[in-house]
């Protein structure tokens, strides 16, 4: 008997062309790994269904479900190698999900009387969500703040959000570290899209040349807060690349 951790494993580890590449190029490394565990019995159709009505609220959370987090979920059923009945399941809860009046709270009430509270499973939904909220390549602050809230009632502390949402978010370039950019600017990565942009300000403003040389201060103390300048810019053009910021 299959297990979803091959399937899901699959899928994220599998190039998906420009719309899930840069999600599953992330997700990959955390499925091939051993991460999911959860076995395709009774609970495959809760699983599936829980899947992709989240998805849906997940994508609609901007306030508009687009062509790219459309083609993801698609991308998802073809690789969970779903037809006929479990097929149509899948899209009727994705459409469901994307409805304004949707309320995640007893798809994620029955999913926990499942397979339990932060459990394997939970993991793994979750990682899957962050991979829809992805789809349109950067992280909408509506999108982070309904990821949040499902994060919650999965049962995960708000290290644990964070945690997870550095574990199984995309693979940024090289050249780009996303911890040390939320580090520079004093945040941690749950931070509001608002908070980061003030803290950015904020910081910018502090070691600005021309107020430091107004207050008197010159030589190495003035190279030292040009350099700080140019890491707090460098970090905040680091998650402008990953995140949807004013």
């Amino acid at each position: 008997m299959k297990m979803f951790g091959k399937m899901l494993g699959t899928l994220f580890g599998t190039p998906l062309g420009p719309v899930g590449m840069l999600a599953g190029a992330a997700m990959g490394h955390a499925f091939d790994t051993g991460i999911l565990r959860v076995q395709i019995s009774t609970g495959r159709r809760c699983f599936t269904e829980t899947l992709f009505a989240l998805m849906g609220h997940v994508a609609r959370a901007d306030g508009r479900v687009s062509e790219a987090e459309i083609a993801f979920a698609d991308q998802v059923m073809d690789q969970l190698e779903l037809s006929g009945s479990e097929r149509e399941r899948a899209i009727s809860g994705f459409n469901a999900g994307r409805a304004d009046q949707f309320d995640p709270g007893p798809s994620i009430s029955n999913f926990r009387a499942q397979f339990g509270i932060r459990s394997t499973a939970c993991e793994q939904l979750f990682a899957a969500l962050i991979a829809q909220a992805y789809a349109d390549r950067k992280l909408d602050e509506n999108k982070l703040r309904v990821l949040k809230s499902l994060s919650v009632g999965l049962g995960f502390r708000q290290d644990e959000f964070e945690r997870e949402l550095l574990r199984f978010g995309p693979t940024p370039p090289a050249n780009i570290d996303v911890p040390k950019a939320y580090s520079t600017l004093g945040l941690t990565q749950s931070a509001s899209a608002d908070e980061v942009v003030h803290a950015y300000r904020k910081l910018i403003s502090q070691y600005h040349p021309d107020k430091l040389e107004g207050r008197g201060i010159r030589g190495d103390a003035l190279r030292g807060a040009q350099a700080k300048a140019r890491d707090v810019r460098q970090a905040y053009e680091c998650l402008c690349a990953v995140r949807s910021l004013k």
